[in-house]
């Protein structure tokens, strides 16, 4: 299930100046070019990168989640954004390390280590990339980005 991400991006708005940093959405040129690279995305990841290029979400001490986005031509200085945070720099790299990997997209980071990965199943996983194992909890996106607001919310109170 897709998110509404009028709605998710509304809710992200009523934060005061500071607590997100939203890229700009992504430009429809650089999405066919990565997917004629990677291959076809879930519509609800093409629908994401339609409204945002990428989110550093829920600015504490650092964000609680770092959303990829699509690297940009020319590239952002490295100080403004981490160099291969991108789904198309990630990706290939995460679909590298095992066959079972080939129709999975990096979408995200968050700040503990937890790598964020949309399976060709449409369902939503977490890597923990210390551990070097799955989170037994799926999401689908919709799931997730709920979840994602839910969790901001409080890591915005602590």
């Amino acid at each position: 299930m897709n998110p509404n991400w009028q709605n998710i991006m509304h809710r992200l708005n009523q934060y005061p100046s500071g607590a997100h940093r939203l890229r700009p959405p992504c430009p429809e040129y650089r999405l066919s070019e990565v997917q004629a690279d990677l291959g076809e995305m879930p519509s609800a990841l093409v629908e994401m990168l339609g409204h945002l290029n990428g989110a550093r979400l829920f600015l504490r001490n650092g964000p609680l989640v770092s959303i990829f986005g699509i690297s940009e031509i020319p590239p952002l200085p490295p100080m403004q954004w981490s160099a291969d945070w991108y789904i198309d720099k990630f990706t290939p790299v995460w679909r590298s390390a095992d066959q079972g990997r080939q129709m999975d997209w990096a979408i995200a980071m968050m700040n503990y280590g937890g790598l964020i990965i949309l399976g060709q199943d449409g369902m939503i996983r977490e890597w923990d990339t210390s551990q070097g194992i799955w989170d037994p909890k799926t999401w689908n996106f919709r799931e997730w980005a709920d979840n994602i607001l839910r969790d901001g919310e409080l890591y915005m109170q602590e």
